[in-house]
């Protein structure tokens, strides 16, 4: 599991601090600019960086490289949080632990925190952010700050018009109110919301969420969204509670809410709430697909781009292997004994970090042991 926070030792205290760390060999005398850390090799992982706010030391893990990263330097608690990797395509900002919801198989249950003083710091490491990057935006959610959020946003792109945003939002906190404020984000900027819609019956999602009434706002406000241009990705986790709604989900999508650009089917992740309530939401869908197969049949037949996320190929019949997506974040991917010979390993998402005995799909095996079939 990479890293995404190294323990460091600051020479002198100081406010937290945002700065992109360049590797040198240590011979060079130049001073850090702003915004930067000097970072050379002291041996053993570990690396001496210099600040404009001072030194600090960290110690990296073997294999892993810091040279271009972003980091958010927290002298107090003697922590630097990666905030972007430069070797990675999966950079996303938790703009807070806070969320409205109680998702049964919430993977990050929600904290109470004072979540304010993150906005300039993150506003800070976009700008330091590779040309390019696919920044993703996560809580809890991140809409409780909604006009922070676009606030920040807004003034990044006209810094870096380069960057795309990915934001994860329940889509309870818009209102007609704000909607304009939403369509001015998406002139200037490339940026999609992730929401989660988990099944066609309002009970049921509901039930999934916990919050009454979510449904009901949830298609109001993708309405809203819609309404404004603005690029919608729908998130359905399979569970146990779900999986028989599918294919009713890929005809309301397809008849209700057509505009959406894509359907992301997603694998539920082992860890949070799902843990601890595996064995009343777990549905393996290697030994049952229909609902989840007739589900990609009736979107595909409707229009409606759809793909599955978090799923290993091998867990899916041959013919569908094309719609799972290599989606899990490379931070906490995994592969099992199992895929040592796989022919498929490149493309597939792999496992959860914490993917176990417990939360085992029945059929995983590598796809060359089937001869290329299932």
């Amino acid at each position: 599991m990479i890293e995404l926070t190294f323990k460091a030792q600051f020479d002198t205290p100081s406010p937290p601090f945002v700065a992109k760390v360049r590797v040198h060999s240590g011979a060079q005398s130049t001073n850090p600019s702003a915004q930067e850390a000097l970072a050379a090799p002291a041996g053993d992982g570990t690396y001496r960086c210099r600040a404009i706010q001072g030194a600090f030391s960290l110690r990296v893990p073997p294999g892993d490289a810091i040279d271009g990263d972003v980091l958010l330097c927290v002298p107090t608690r003697k922590v630097a949080h990666r905030l972007f990797r430069r070797a990675s395509r999966h950079n996303t900002l938790l703009l807070t632990e806070r969320c409205d919801q109680l998702c049964l198989m919430c993977s990050q249950p929600p904290k109470h925190s004072d979540d304010d003083w993150r906005f300039p710091y993150f506003e800070q490491a976009l700008s330091l952010c590779d040309t390019g990057t696919l920044v993703g935006i996560s809580g809890g959610e991140p809409t409780l700050y909604l006009d922070s959020l676009i606030d920040m946003l807004s003034r990044a792109s006209e810094k870096r018009p380069d960057l795309r945003f990915h934001i994860l939002s329940n889509a309870q906190h818009f209102s007609r109110e704000k909607i304009a404020r939403v369509r001015a984000l998406h002139e200037p900027t490339d940026t999609t919301w992730g929401i989660p819609l988990y099944s066609h019956r309002p009970a049921t999602h509901d039930e999934i969420v916990g919050k009454p009434g979510a449904f009901e706002r949830l298609l109001e406000n993708i309405f809203l969204l819609g309404s404004v241009g603005a690029k919608i990705e729908l998130r359905t986790v399979i569970t146990a509670l779900n999986m028989l709604d599918l294919p009713h989900l890929a005809g309301f999508v397809a008849k209700t809410i057509p505009f959406i650009g894509h359907w992301a089917i997603m694998g539920m992740e082992p860890i949070g709430y799902a843990r601890a309530q595996w064995d009343r939401l777990f549905f393996d869908h290697s030994i049952f697909s229909q609902p989840l197969t007739n589900a990609l049949e009736i979107a595909g037949l409707k229009g409606v781009p759809c793909h599955l996320y978090n799923v290993p190929r091998c867990t899916v019949p041959e013919r569908y292997r094309n719609r799972c997506v290599d989606s899990i974040s490379d931070w906490k991917k995994k592969y099992l004994p199992e895929c040592a010979g796989c022919g498929e390993r490149n493309a597939c998402s792999g496992f959860f970090e914490w993917y176990s005995e417990k939360s085992r799909w029945a059929r995983i095996a590598p796809i060359a042991s089937y001869g290329g079939k299932s």
